[in-house]
């Protein structure tokens, strides 16, 4: 199948830009070990895509521990940036080729995250990316994270784009329900999650690098897509 019209697109940033969902679990499980909450990662993949804040209120109502209060927030970003610190970063395979060619093609991008701006510029700077995104919303740009549909309308309107006329990329559930519910088309990649768990998107692929030939063959677009991998 091809992929409807669209005019702009808005990626999603842990799991679909870089590698760093697992990074961004860990923190979780380290900053709960630290607070007395064991929990498996399995356990915590159900909030990937949430905001440190929503995450936090649903783990305080769990365990009866106190966490926003805390200063957990800071501590998950302050152990995220130590993991990825020793670890690394990097964008995923095609990332950096798709959005030259995007650029090349004057098609608008940006990014919508329910992380906060701290942690979001570090993993852009991390992986060499942020070039790319000079301005982009994130967790502090609304009240409601995902699975709401606020950040990927307030992206929308970022880039000066109809919500219709968007094309979202995720990795997570709640990230593609968020982005149904602003109205957008939504391709999701198998990075973090299984092919079934994300089927109420328009298009599942297990990899960006598989994404070009489904793109609309208009004018526009000027679409090469078989050399789409050679834009530097």
């Amino acid at each position: 199948m091809n992929l409807a019209l669209f005019r702009a697109v808005i990626f999603d940033c842990d799991g679909v830009l870089v590698d760093s969902e697992s990074l961004g679990l860990r923190s979780l499980q380290q900053t709960l070990q630290k607070e007395g909450v064991e929990k498996s990662l399995t356990s915590l993949a159900r909030f990937s895509g949430r905001s440190h804040r929503e995450t936090l209120a649903q783990l305080e109502a769990e365990s009866g521990i106190g966490l926003l209060a805390n200063g957990a927030a800071e501590r998950m970003d302050e152990c995220y940036i130590r993991l990825v610190g020793a670890e690394g970063l990097s964008p995923y395979p095609g990332i950096p080729q798709l959005l030259s060619w995007l650029s090349a093609n004057r098609i608008p991008f940006t990014l919508a995250s329910s992380g906060p701006r701290r942690k979001v510029l570090f993993s852009l700077e991390s992986a060499n990316l942020a070039w790319a995104f000079p301005h982009f919303i994130c967790g502090d740009d609304a009240y409601q994270a995902k699975p709401a549909p606020d950040l990927y309308l307030a992206a929308a309107a970022l880039i000066g784009i109809k919500p219709s006329e968007c094309l979202a990329i995720e990795d997570a559930p709640n990230g593609v329900q968020s982005a149904r519910a602003a109205g957008m088309q939504v391709v999701a990649v198998t990075t973090s999650f299984k092919t079934n768990e994300l089927s109420d998107a328009d298009l599942v692929i297990d990899s960006l690098l598989h994404l070009p030939p489904y793109f609309p063959k208009l004018p526009h677009f000027a679409p090469r897509t078989s050399r789409i991998l050679d834009v530097v």
